[in-house]
Formats: structure tokens, C-alpha cells, sequence
């Protein structure tokens, strides 16, 4: 392999990471947000969400 396909495959990796860094973080946002709206609207029915 030459430095410049070195350099190009190692391009190619770190944006595949990236993505699948990015990829992660929007499935905890979608994540969290879904856990909110949960908690928010058994709140609001007035229904325990952890019954003691």
C-alpha cells in the first residue's frame, strides 16, 4: 500500500466511525426523550409509574 491509500483508508475509517458515533447519540436522545414523554404522562394521568 502507498502513504496516500494508507492515508485514504484511514479517512474512510474515521468517517465511518463518526457516523456510527452520531448514529449512537441520536438513539439516546430518541431514547431519553421517549422516557421522559412516558414518565411525564403517567404523571399527568395521575398513575404511579413505580408502585410501592
Amino acid at each position: 500500500m502507498t502513504p496516500e491509500e494508507t492515508a485514504a483508508e484511514f479517512v474512510r475509517r474515521r468517517r465511518a466511525r463518526n457516523w456510527a458515533v452520531f448514529i449512537a447519540l441520536l438513539g439516546l436522545v430518541a431514547l431519553f426523550y421517549f422516557i421522559t414523554l412516558a414518565r411525564r404522562s403517567t404523571a399527568l394521568a395521575g398513575i404511579p409509574l413505580f408502585p410501592v
